[in-house]
């Protein structure tokens, strides 16, 4: 009797045990607990200033996005992905893999591995991490997880190469807020989707790679990647395989293309993930100076802060003094589409979004790096107050550095190809409504329209329009020479057309012979439906040719 009630206790102990430990492991896998950026971590010691604080967070902050519940959607395990990558780099052989083969990689899909930022000696850019992924170590106690995971971040796709004076790229020293035009998400998202095939195919070959690239990992990582990245990983491409077999139920479009209405839609619910989803939304990246400027946010002004007009001139004294949380509540938002964050979850990040707010208000474009023509830039600044200023802004009357005194937020219809605005929709607009952003933060609306877009640093932004189908501004400025076909993605900068250096040959404008690209080009062809090159006519028409010419001088200076 005496056994029998201990056996009893003994069992029920046993069970009470399993219990609280089963329900210890589900909370520690649900709860939040995302994984702090490494590199920011290291800069944030040496952040002596808001200002510094602000460039780090922008360089290197991952926001809150590397966390499990991000595994499921953009994050990824960092182990997996760079042993992926070099295996398909070294044809499959684990023996052969190397970091030099993962750099070349990332770099040939516009990724960037500068040696410095510009302006921001206290940043040290990783060597084996791309500038724009943020690397953080995500944990749990029970089960003992410990996985190295990266995700996508502000630099990504908003920090270019530096120019030197002949106009030619140096990816070595990164400006921040300037658009990567040589990033191309939609290639390198196809490449690491059939690189997870191969490289999944066999466990083996891919644990000698990862044993190879990272000699130093500990069991208990090891042990994480066996039995929880990798089934996991499976399971999604096998999913994956028989629906779709795309990465993506989207097209992110070319280099310095993205498509975060297309991201947003499938994260929200509106389109499904096991259905492609054609439609051509993909936009430009933009140069993020005057930002404050802006009343509304997007290609076609979607997003207004809660309670402001969405459309209304903005002085400089008001961007100025314009409070950055509302704006940071705002850009919170973008971490849905581009991190993979759960609606619910972005509201955290504010805080820093903030700072990074700050930095970019007292931050300007780099200068021109070639020569201006000191007086037809003069004679292009009448031509620009004449027939620029009152969609794109007025600047003062500096010569060196112009700044923007006033901004209309103009926004109608100028010809452009309507695609982005078709996907912009009322059932998106609605799943908007619903969460809690649209709640407090974001006044959501179909404007039908394009925001004239600011015109600070646009010397760095080719290819141009909404949709990035002209390849310099003297193409924008002359309607009928704009190619059906050009070349772009790690391009030089032409120090006369402003934009993608190239020449014509054989009916496309392709870049120079001898110029060596840091990047995959891409040729791009604009019969393509979204793509069009058409539009912003009438607004450029009356122009003589030197006009023309005096105002593209006159760019180089904003």
């Amino acid at each position: 009797m005496i056994v029998r009630s201990f056996a009893t206790r003994a069992l029920l102990a046993a069970l009470g045990i399993a219990l609280a430990t089963s329900f210890i492991a589900t909370w520690e896998l649900n709860r939040v607990a995302p994984a702090r950026s490494i590199n920011l971590q290291a800069s944030s010691i040496n952040a002596k200033t808001s200002h510094s604080l602000g460039a780090a967070l922008f360089a290197f902050g991952d926001f809150g996005a590397i966390d499990l519940d991000t595994l499921e959607t953009s994050a990824m395990p960092w182990p997996v992905l760079v042993a992926v990558v070099a295996l398909a780099q070294s044809n499959g052989q684990a023996s052969k893999v190397e970091w030099a083969g993962v750099v070349a990689a990332f770099k040939r899909f516009g990724f960037l591995y500068p040696d410095a930022i510009l302006g921001q000696p206290a940043l040290r850019p990783s060597r084996q991490v791309p500038l724009g992924f943020s690397l953080g170590i995500v944990e749990r106690t029970l089960p003992p997880l410990r996985l190295s995971a990266i995700n996508i971040s502000c630099a990504a796709c908003h920090a270019g190469p530096s120019y030197a004076p002949d106009g030619t790229p140096d990816p070595t020293t990164a400006v921040l807020g300037r658009p990567n035009t040589a990033l191309n998400l939609e290639a390198f998202s196809q490449s690491v989707y059939g690189a997870l095939k191969a490289g999944l195919a066999s466990e083996t070959v891919l644990f000698d790679a990862i044993a190879r690239l990272f000699p130093d990992m500990t069991l208990r990582e090891r042990l994480t990647l066996k039995w929880v990245a990798v089934p996991r990983a499976r399971q999604r491409l096998a999913e994956l395989a028989s629906s779709l077999d795309k990465p993506l139920p989207f097209n992110n479009g070319a280099p310095g293309l993205t498509n975060g209405v297309g991201a947003l839609k499938s994260r929200l619910g509106v389109t499904r993930r096991d259905r492609y989803d054609a439609s051509a939304g993909f936009v430009s990246i933009p140069d993020l100076a005057d930002r404050a400027f802006r009343s509304a946010f997007l290609a076609d002004g979607a997003y207004a802060a809660k309670q402001t007009e969405r459309f209304r001139p903005i002085t400089r004294a008001e961007a100025e003094a314009r409070d950055s949380k509302p704006l940071a509540a705002v850009a919170s938002f973008f971490m849905v589409p581009s991190m993979g964050l759960a609606p619910r979850r972005t509201e955290a990040a504010i805080p820093e979004l903030t700072a990074v707010i700050d930095y970019l208000k007292a931050s300007r474009p780099s200068r021109f790096p070639g020569p201006v023509n000191a007086t037809a830039a003069a004679a292009g600044r009448d031509v620009y107050a004449r027939a620029c200023a009152s969609c794109h802004g007025t600047y003062d009357a500096s010569m060196t550095e112009p700044r923007l005194l006033s901004f209309p937020n103009w926004a109608g219809d100028v010809g452009t190809d309507p695609s982005r605005l078709d996907v912009f929709n009322t059932p998106l607009k609605d799943a908007i409504d619903k969460t809690g952003h649209g709640q407090r933060f974001i006044d959501a609306a179909v404007t039908r329209k394009v925001a004239a877009p600011l015109l600070s640093g646009v010397w760095a932004s080719a290819p141009y329009f909404t949709n990035g189908s002209v390849p310099t501004l003297r193409h924008l400025l002359v309607p009928q020479s704009r190619p059906v076909r050009f070349m772009t993605g790690g391009h030089r900068l032409s120090m006369t057309d402003i934009g993608i250096d190239g020449v014509m040959r054989e009916g496309a404008w392709v870049f120079p012979e001898g110029y060596r690209v840091y990047s995959q080009p891409v040729l791009i062809d604009t019969t393509t439906p979204g793509l069009s090159n058409r539009g912003h006519d009438n607004e450029v028409e009356g122009l003589t040719a030197s006009e023309r010419d005096n105002l593209l001088e006159y760019l180089k200076l904003l």
